[in-house]
């Protein structure tokens, strides 16, 4: 009796309101399948798998900036960034493609060094900080090839086949984002600095006061965010064949933001996890592609980005304060 009682609560959980972003994506697949008969072919659902592993890849550092009560809006540039420089490195100066790519990685990775230092040691705001590394990132990235595309010549089979590959017909890209997820999940849930980083966003003076060391992991992180930047502007720089200035039209800050909203009313409700985050990248990807199908108007892709922005941040800063509340109240 208890025991399938037990079965039934756990299946009654999937229910809950935590997790009803899960069902609006398979109404979603649903209905699109059925108004559009080329959002459903083989091809067009490989692209949106391969679309998402290349989006979540690029956001997920974002999502602890975010769970950690600071802002980045730099991750965008700094894939653009990291995107030019391995084009130029090859195209312009010869260097060998592997070089290329670890020097442009590095040079990403650098840039979060730069954001994390001035905002856990010196204490500017992470906002400043990263719109005045995003703008000097982007200019930088137009001036290697005067803002156009660079074409890049390469006959790297296991960069090709790592992008474009397949595995049992799903994309080796969306195996290994999810992949990355997956481990990035249990870092988060089930390591000492993984509940530093809730700690972190919750009550910065109580994570003082135990003796966390706050400006480290906070370092760390912003580091970790533009790591991740630099592999998505590599694996963009693979796909399309050439380093761009500028990715997703400009369109990538308020997509991640997006998001990782979004992601924040799935599982852990209210709080930023890589989990919601990895179902919102697919959920977008799933609206974009089928709008672009459709044929309707760029705008349109624009106002539904930001009316879901919106969503997210309101309903995310409405469970905090509940949650801040029931907090307090228990104390007391």
């Amino acid at each position: 009796m208890n025991k399938a009682d037990s079965k039934t609560f756990h299946f009654s959980r999937l229910f809950q309101p935590q997790f009803g972003l899960i069902w609006l994506l398979f109404a979603m697949l649903a209905l699109f399948s059925l108004t559009s008969a080329a959002f459903r072919t083989p091809d067009n659902l490989l692209e949106i798998l391969r679309a998402s592993g290349i989006n979540a890849i690029l956001i997920l550092g974002l999502t602890w900036i975010l769970a950690i009560g600071e802002l980045d809006v730099s991750f965008a540039d700094v894939a653009a960034l990291v995107s030019m420089i391995a084009a130029y490195l090859v195209m312009k100066s010869g260097v060998p493609l592997g070089l290329a790519i670890v020097a442009a990685f590095v040079g990403g990775t650098l840039i979060g060094a730069i954001n994390g230092f001035m905002a856990a040691y010196m204490k500017i705001p992470s906002l400043i900080t990263t719109i005045a590394t995003g703008f000097a990132a982007k200019a930088v990235a137009k001036i290697l090839n005067q803002g156009k595309p660079l074409a890049i010549i390469t006959n790297s089979k296991l960069l090709y086949n790592f992008v474009f590959g397949e595995i049992l017909g799903i994309p080796v890209l969306f195996l290994t984002a999810l992949a990355i997820y997956i481990i990035s999940y249990f870092f988060q849930d089930h390591t000492t600095m993984g509940q530093h980083l809730y700690a972190l966003g919750e009550n910065r003076q109580a994570t003082r006061e135990a003796g966390i060391k706050e400006s480290k992991i906070v370092f760390y992180y912003f580091i970790l965010n533009a790591a991740m930047a630099s592999v998505a502007g590599i694996l963009v720089t693979a796909q399309l064949g050439s380093g761009v200035s500028e990715i997703g039209g400009g369109t990538l800050m308020i997509q991640g933001f997006t998001a990782v909203f979004l992601g924040a009313l799935v599982v852990k409700a209210g709080k930023h996890n890589v989990i919601g985050t990895f179902i919102g990248v697919v959920i977008l990807a799933v609206l974009v592609n089928w709008i672009t199908l459709l044929g309707w108007p760029t705008f349109i892709v624009w106002l539904t980005r930001g009316a879901m922005l919106i969503t997210g941040v309101t309903i995310v800063t409405l469970l905090s304060y509940r949650q801040r509340n029931v907090s307090l109240l228990q104390v007391e």
